[in-house]
């Protein structure tokens, strides 16, 4: 079969120099947490075909089996990374496909997506769609609507069930040049509802990104984020956020890093509008709130202590943004997080990771004082 392969690549790529591989991903995983339980093993095969100039292919699917709390399994499948690409001799490049995107701040979107995307020296241009992947991977929840998609089960006899909330988005992103050690990138992302609900939400996100390295080993990141939306065709409104962040090498033995990083988005009151991410990510390890109408402080920590091993820890605190008159208090609380990676072969990987977050720490009464914590632990192997 490789033989094969081999040989039709070899029939469509004459005159270019490429290089081609392909393998299978294993991964078993168990996560246990309050209450809750669960083992997913999964299986990645892909296929990438590369060249430096000219076309490239990377293909890949994702088949995962879940066991919850000791219910029936589920198997899931899904298509992931799937992506042709186009490189040009000036340092341009074309992909089509299911391509990951991730705007410059990390706070609104991303993940994979389905659409293409231009890359040049300095500016970027995306044409996405949401609505053919899995939902509870991309986890798109903007409206009351898609929440109630989301919460709904999906089965083979039910299969609408299974996507995501039918979106459009398009990106323009411009990187422009400044001094030596340091960057300014601009970003405007536009995102269209396709859902045919009662309440639709379209919304528009201009970003801006400034990187400053000051000193050898430190960084200085600044952001800030500008969303404007229409709901329903009849409401305006708009919200805000902003990220800064610290990076900086320590002086020892080994190689490690400490970073400091606040973030925030706004939430309703005070003439703004709560902050709608694209997508609605956990911001904590055990804490299971999303970016919008949030603050948090982080302290960081991350060493490579030998050629095979990774830990990292992470201090967080959360905050909200705004006032609940059903739920007095702004502070969620805190919570300690910990990673640990260690890999002895290429192919062979260990994961650990685990933490806990502490309600009592602040005076918000949605958890009460029970201590939310969660475990996980994971092997990768690569065949």
């Amino acid at each position: 079969m490789k033989r094969l392969i081999i040989f039709i690549l070899l029939i469509f790529s004459t005159t270019l120099i490429f290089s081609f591989d392909f393998g299978l991903l294993h991964n078993q995983k168990i996560e246990a947490g309050n209450n809750e339980f669960l083992y997913n093993p999964d299986f990645t095969p892909w296929f990438s075909w590369n060249n430096k100039q000219g076309p490239s292919l990377y293909l890949s699917a994702f088949l995962s089996l879940k066991i919850d709390n000791g219910e029936n399994p589920v198997f899931i499948p899904e298509l992931s990374r799937f992506a042709f690409i186009y490189r040009f001799g000036n340092g341009m490049s074309v992909e089509a496909g299911r391509i990951v995107y991730s705007d410059i701040l990390g706070i609104n979107a991303g993940g994979l997506f389905d659409g293409l995307r231009f890359e040049g020296s300095n500016l970027s241009a995306s044409f996405l769609y949401t609505g053919f992947l899995y939902k509870d991977t991309a986890k798109i929840i903007m409206s009351a609507d898609d929440a109630e998609n989301y919460s709904e089960p999906w089965s083979y006899d039910n299969f609408d069930k299974y996507f995501a909330s039918r979106r459009a988005i398009a990106n323009v992103r411009y990187k422009i040049p400044l001094k030596e050690g340091s960057s300014l990138t601009a970003e405007l992302l536009c995102q269209f509802d396709l859902n045919d609900s009662k309440q639709t939400i379209h919304s528009q996100y201009g970003t801006l990104l400034f990187d400053f390295f000051p000193a050898n080993k430190l960084r200085i990141t600044a952001g800030a984020i500008l969303e404007t939306m229409q709901i329903t065709d009849t409401d305006f409104g708009f919200a805000f956020g902003g990220l800064a962040q610290i990076q900086t090498a320590l002086p020892t033995p080994i190689n490690d890093m400490l970073s400091i990083t606040v973030k925030f988005t706004t939430g309703s009151g005070g003439g703004v509008n709560a902050f709608i991410p694209v997508n609605s990510v956990s911001q904590g390890g055990a804490f299971p709130g999303t970016i919008g109408g949030l603050a948090l402080a982080s302290l960081n920590y991350e060493a490579r202590l030998g050629p095979s091993f990774f830990a990292e820890c992470t201090l967080r605190y959360f905050i909200r943004t705004y006032n609940d008159d059903s739920s007095p208090g702004n502070f969620y609380g805190a919570e300690i997080w910990a990673t640990a990676a260690w890999q002895p072969f290429d192919d062979l990987r260990f994961n650990l990771a685990g933490g806990a977050f502490f309600p009592g720490m602040g005076n918000i009464d949605m958890y009460g004082d029970v201590v939310l914590w969660k475990v996980f632990a994971g092997i990768t192997i690569a065949f």
